[in-house]
C-alpha cells in the first residue's frame, strides 16, 4: 500500500501538469523561452490570471483533474483489492534499499497483479484527456 501511495503523487503531478498545459497550448504557448517561466505554472501568478482571463478552458482543466484523480482513486483501490500480498512484499522488499534486485523483482510482481487495474487506469485517463480535448476545442468555438 504504502508503494502504491508513493506513486499517486507522481502520478497525479504528472496527469495535472499534461492537463495543466493544454490551455495554453490552445492559445498558442509554445514552451519556456525569452520572457516565459519555465517549471510548474501552477506556482506562477499567470495561472491565476489564466482561470480569469480564459475560465472556460480553466473549468475544462479543473473537470479533466477531477477525472484523471478519480481514476487514480479507483485503480488504487483496485490494486489494493486485487495485489494485497505482491503489495506486502513490495513495501518489505523495498524498505531497505530501492534499488535492490529483490526490490525490482517485488514491484515487477506487482506490476503484473495489477496489470488490468492499470490498463483500466489508462483507458480512463484517456477518456479524461480527450473529454479535455473536446472542452477545449468547444470554449475556442465560443470565443
Amino acid at each position: 500500500m504504502i508503494a502504491i501511495q508513493n506513486c499517486k503523487p507522481l502520478i497525479a503531478s504528472t496527469i495535472f501538469a499534461l492537463i495543466a498545459s493544454t490551455p495554453a497550448f490552445a492559445h498558442g504557448g509554445h514552451g519556456p523561452g525569452a520572457g516565459r517561466p519555465s517549471g510548474v505554472r501552477a506556482l506562477h501568478s499567470r495561472g491565476v490570471l489564466g482561470q480569469l482571463i480564459f475560465p472556460c478552458q480553466a473549468a475544462c482543466t479543473d473537470t479533466a483533474q477531477s477525472c484523471a484523480e478519480s481514476a487514480d482513486s479507483t485503480a488504487t483501490s483496485c490494486i489494493s483489492s486485487a495485489c494485497p500480498d505482491e503489495i506486502t512484499a513490495a513495501q518489505t522488499a523495498c524498505a531497505a534499499d530501492r534499488s535492490s534486485d529483490a526490490c525490482e523483482s517485488a514491484v515487477e510482481a506487482l506490476r503484473d497483479c495489477a496489470a488490468d487495474c492499470l490498463d483500466t487506469r489508462a483507458t480512463a485517463v484517456g477518456t479524461c484527456r480527450d473529454a479535455l480535448r473536446d472542452c477545449n476545442a468547444a470554449c475556442e468555438s465560443d470565443q
